[in-house]
């Protein structure tokens, strides 16, 4: 997965401006949306590649046979 990166100058501004204006700050077209969206993505990829390591990691054998 390719990462984007947050302009968070550019975000400050526009952040200060909107909050000026009487912009609300949470909901569809709030003024911390953007920050937040950014975060949680970039929470879920990690928290993604995190199970993708597990996932690829040796399999530790029992000495058992399977069942079928």
């Amino acid at each position: 997965m390719e990462k984007q990166n947050f302009d968070f100058e550019a975000f400050k501004k526009q952040a200060a401006t909107r909050l000026k204006k009487g912009d609300t700050l949470l909901g569809k077209d709030g003024v911390l949306t953007p920050l937040l969206k950014e975060f949680l993505e970039g929470a879920l990829e990690d928290e993604l590649e995190a199970h993708i390591e597990d996932d690829i990691e040796p399999i530790e054998r029992t000495g058992r046979a399977v069942n079928k």
